[in-house]
């Protein structure tokens, strides 16, 4: 599972920038569900990063 960890931070990276997007364009509601979602994606990352192999 570790191998496969960098598609957790890959999601996580997309989704910050979909939020630095959406707050561009003003659009509040989705630059929070977007970050909220982002932190998702780093916080399951961070957990199969440290998965026993």
């Amino acid at each position: 599972m570790r191998k496969t960890a960098w598609i957790w931070f890959a999601g996580f990276a997309a989704w910050v920038i979909d939020g630095l997007v959406s707050i561009h364009y003003r659009d509040w509601l989705h630059a929070r569900l977007a970050f909220m979602v982002a932190m998702v994606f780093f916080a399951a990352a961070l957990f199969y990063r440290k998965q026993p192999r």
